[in-house]
C-alpha cells in the first residue's frame, strides 16, 4: 500500500511540473489554434443540426441583434438598443446604423425578419 501511495505521489509531483512548467512556454504565444473534430456539413446553421455549424458558423460568419458576455449580460451587437413591452411579448430593436454586408449591401430591419422567419419557418431544425 505503501508503494502504491508513493508511485501516485511522484506521478502527481510529475503531472503537476509539467502543467506548471508548460505555461511559460506559451506566455509569448498570441493566437491559438484550434483543431476540429467534425467538418459541417454545410454552412447553414437552419439547415442542419450538426454542432460544427454552430462553432464555425455563429462565430465567424454571423453576428446576432445581442451578444453575451462572461458574466451573462447581454450586450448590444447590430441592435444598439432594445425595448421590452410591459408584458414580455414585443421586443423593439434599434439597429445599428451604417452597416453593410460582405457585398456592400445595406443591412436593415427586412434583413433581420427574413433571418427569423427563416429560422423559425417549418424547414429549419431549430
Amino acid at each position: 500500500m505503501k508503494k502504491i501511495i508513493q508511485r501516485h505521489a511522484k506521478l502527481l509531483l510529475i503531472c503537476g511540473s509539467a502543467i506548471i512548467f508548460s505555461g511559460s512556454a506559451l506566455a509569448g504565444k498570441t493566437h491559438l489554434t484550434m483543431g476540429m473534430v467534425l467538418e459541417p456539413p454545410h454552412l447553414d446553421p437552419t439547415a442542419g443540426a450538426a454542432a460544427a455549424i454552430d462553432e464555425v458558423v455563429y462565430a465567424n460568419v454571423f453576428e446576432g441583434l445581442t451578444r453575451i458576455n462572461q458574466n451573462a449580460e447581454v450586450l448590444p451587437a447590430l441592435a444598439e438598443s432594445w425595448n421590452i413591452s410591459s408584458d414580455g411579448l414585443t421586443y423593439t430593436f434599434n439597429l445599428r446604423s451604417g452597416v453593410r454586408f460582405h457585398d456592400g449591401s445595406a443591412f436593415d430591419s427586412s434583413d433581420v425578419v427574413f433571418s427569423l422567419d427563416r429560422a423559425r419557418s417549418e424547414n429549419s431544425t431549430n
